[in-house]
């Protein structure tokens, strides 16, 4: 499952040899919608409708699934610590990403959604960077508006992508060029073709190694004729 393709393969397979109901890893907003353009006679359940991370369960008959999700909380000190900082410290234990959905990083608190098999293992994790942390279970995830993020204005000469992820994370646009031909920097969840591509709102901007942005707002025009644009950090 590396690739659109492989993906795309595996659910036509699965549906022409579809015999028990499925239940899928995490999937993204666009893996989803793959889902369920195979599965379209199909009844298809998704865990919740407020993460961007959720595990589907597909079905011939109307049923109740179970998503076998924990949820998980520890409160952290280190004002420092970033999703990246997390998605590092799961990875250091062998865990893969599928296994595991949304991030939320609070005032005080880190909330994980995981693969209820996998809870032991990332119950084991009692270090990120510098600080020690303890998980336990909770019965779900906190609202989004609690999320932490850092919300920045931008002034641009345009929307393409290349412009914003610069001057978001104070690249040059060079570096950010052989990012996207690294295939580090997604929008929406699909890898960046052309550094021309235009960003436009409610977009998510992913940067691997750096974070993502979230274009919240168009503001209108500087008195320099440059687009001025609300973003949310989340490092």
């Amino acid at each position: 499952m590396n690739t659109k393709s492989d993906f795309l393969v595996r659910l036509k397979s699965q549906k022409e040899r579809f015999s028990k109901d499925i239940l899928y890893r995490f999937l993204n907003p666009v893996e989803r919608t793959w889902v369920k353009s195979v599965f379209k006679d199909f009844f298809i359940y998704e865990s919740d409708d407020s993460s961007e991370y959720r595990r589907v369960y597909v079905s011939d008959i109307e049923t109740n699934p179970d998503f076998n999700i924990t949820y998980l909380c520890a409160k952290y000190d280190d004002d420092t610590i970033t999703h990246r900082d997390i998605l590092g410290a799961l990875t250091s234990l062998g865990i893969e990403r599928n296994v595991f959905g949304d991030i939320l990083i609070t005032k005080s608190h880190i909330y994980i959604q995981v693969d209820a098999i996998m809870t032991d293992y990332v119950l084991e994790l009692h270090q990120i960077k510098r600080d020690f942390v303890y998980f336990e279970v909770v019965t779900n995830l906190p609202d989004k508006s609690e999320e932490k993020v850092e919300t920045i204005l931008l002034s641009l000469d345009s929307l393409r992508v290349d412009a914003l992820v610069a001057k978001a994370f104070k690249l040059n646009r060079e570096s950010v060029k052989a990012l996207i031909d690294q295939e580090k920097i997604k929008i929406n969840f699909i890898p960046v073709q052309k550094y021309t591509n235009i960003c436009k709102p409610y977009d998510i901007i992913s940067v691997r190694g750096f974070g993502r942005i979230r274009l919240v707002e168009l503001l209108g025009e500087s008195k320099k004729q440059k687009t001025r644009i609300k973003c949310e950090l989340l490092r």
